[in-house]
């Protein structure tokens, strides 16, 4: 397993977990526990050959984090949804940049696949 790709899985799971934490315990809206996330996020160091992706991933873990209790019953998914969505960024990292939409695509991408997964399973 890449340093990469384990930094993306943590970095992804942190901004989901802290995004779903803040709107499900907390009561903050949504669109606002994301913010939070990101903003908080932006101030933690990341060796600089890692460029923004840290960043980035935070981000779109954040925008996975938004969804809602209904559609995630433990933290273990919230796991697997971070892998998803790590795997994701990882595998796109290359394509389409400079494009708009990519973050919350994917972020959109991992939580479709895992809860048509579980509806599957």
């Amino acid at each position: 397993m890449s340093k990469f790709f384990l930094l993306k899985y943590v970095t992804f799971f942190i901004g989901c977990m802290s995004c779903f934490i803040l709107h499900t315990q907390f009561a903050v809206p949504a669109v606002i526990a994301s913010c939070l996330t990101g903003l908080i996020g932006s101030f933690i160091a990341f060796p600089k050959q890692y460029e923004n992706h840290p960043y980035a991933a935070i981000y779109a873990g954040s925008f996975a984090g938004m969804c809602s209790q209904g559609l995630i019953n433990s933290y273990w998914e919230l796991a697997i949804i971070s892998l998803i969505g790590a795997m994701l960024y990882v595998l796109t990292a290359k394509m389409f940049t400079g494009f708009g939409g990519k973050l919350g695509s994917i972020a959109f991408i991992s939580v479709a696949l895992f809860v048509l997964a579980k509806g599957i399973v």
